[in-house]
């Protein structure tokens, strides 16, 4: 039986999110994502057969022909992970504007949290 994969596209030159990534690949879903940066080729591609504008550079999860992006992106990730991720539901309560709107707060100032980090290692 093959099973589906997510395509979880993230900001490659992202320390932080190369940190969360790489947390999401130890809590063995190594094998539930296939993990793209947003400025590969494929992740280019990607983002213009979904009709995703380029300019776009949040977490963006693929299932099927369904993209989520934002808060939502982090919520079918957390959902994928199971267990104790699934707590993160509480927030859901959030309305989706105010939930974004923090998404951005934090994606704005993100290159902010792991400027020493030299270095991240992505397993596909």
């Amino acid at each position: 039986m093959k099973v589906k994969k997510l395509i979880l596209l993230f900001d490659g030159e992202c320390k932080f999110c190369n940190f969360w990534v790489g947390l999401i690949q130890r809590k063995k879903a190594q094998h539930k994502f296939i993990y793209l940066a947003l400025e590969s080729k494929e992740g280019k591609e990607l983002r213009f057969a979904h009709k995703v504008d380029l300019s776009i550079d949040s977490v963006l999860v693929i299932d099927s022909d369904k993209v989520y992006d934002k808060s939502s992106a982090a919520f079918k990730i957390a959902h994928t992970l199971g267990g104790f991720w699934n707590l993160t539901f509480v927030f859901w309560l959030i309305p989706k504007p105010l939930r974004n709107w923090l998404y951005d707060l934090i994606a704005k100032n993100r290159h902010l949290f792991f400027k020493n980090r030299n270095s991240c290692e992505l397993h596909n």
